[in-house]
């Protein structure tokens, strides 16, 4: 964790835990910044004007347009429409060029 130009930066183990935490947020939606190969979701904390990012690096980025998360199995599976799916939760892949957080 780190706490560099106002921000603070948790980088979490993998995508998985990207998605699994995404999924409880009030927006849930990933941001993946294609140049760095690496996906981030922000949190603003009502208390706080510091907003916390969390964020994976990727091996690859991946090619869909959303990532489903089961709510009941935790299954997560990649498409590129929104799931009909009454169990599933549809979490937007963002795709950026490029961002300023460093890691």
């Amino acid at each position: 964790m780190s706490t560099l130009s106002g921000n603070v930066k948790i980088e979490v183990e993998s995508l998985e835990q990207l998605v699994l935490l995404s999924s409880v947020m009030p927006i849930s939606l990933i941001n993946v910044d294609v140049e760095k190969k690496m996906a981030f979701v922000f949190l603003q904390p009502l208390a706080s004007t510091l907003p916390i990012i969390y964020f994976c690096k990727l091996d690859s980025i991946p090619n869909t347009r959303f990532i489903y998360l089961n709510r009941v199995t935790g299954k997560i599976r990649f498409g590129d429409e929104f799931s009909t799916e009454p169990n599933d939760i549809t979490i937007p892949l963002i795709k950026i060029k490029s961002s300023n957080i460093m890691v």
